[in-house]
């Protein structure tokens, strides 16, 4: 696979706490390959900025206003159908897994991935399902025993 060109990777970070969403986007900014093109605070906002956008990508948190599972069947029910990443500081099986059935292609618990964040990214951009909870792997084989 080619290396992606500047800002192929088209971002929408959703988050309401002050401090997490400038931080990603610092964050995103440092990697040649993603282009924050929004950020908001709420559910509504992200699937506007989203949709006018064309976002590649969603970075949404799960408990902010208008977001959770609900907003990830919006976001992935676009026509481009943005590839959407729940981040929270919850690390609940129940939470995570309505996330993942909702559509999301990754659930990440916030404060825990920061350096390996755009890593994890380009793999979900690439189909991968990434669950960056710890017992993760054990809920998953559970859950498919059943």
């Amino acid at each position: 696979m080619s290396t992606p060109s500047r800002g192929e990777i088209t971002v929408v970070i959703a988050d309401d706490d002050e401090r997490v969403g400038p931080a990603l986007a610092a964050l995103l900014d440092q990697e040649a390959d993603f282009s924050v093109v929004g950020r908001v605070t709420n559910g509504d906002d992200a699937l506007a900025v989203a949709r006018d956008q064309r976002a590649a990508l969603v970075i949404t948190d799960v408990r902010m206003p208008g977001g959770g599972p609900e907003l990830v069947r919006r976001l992935v029910a676009l026509p481009h159908g943005p590839v959407v990443v729940g981040c929270s500081a919850q690390a609940d099986s129940a939470t995570w897994t309505r996330l993942l059935a909702a559509g999301g292609s990754a659930y990440l618990l916030k404060g825990r991935v920061a350096g390996d964040l755009p890593a994890l990214l380009r793999r979900c951009m690439q189909g991968e399902l990434v669950v960056g909870v710890p017992g993760a792997p054990g809920v998953i084989r559970r859950l498919l025993a059943h």
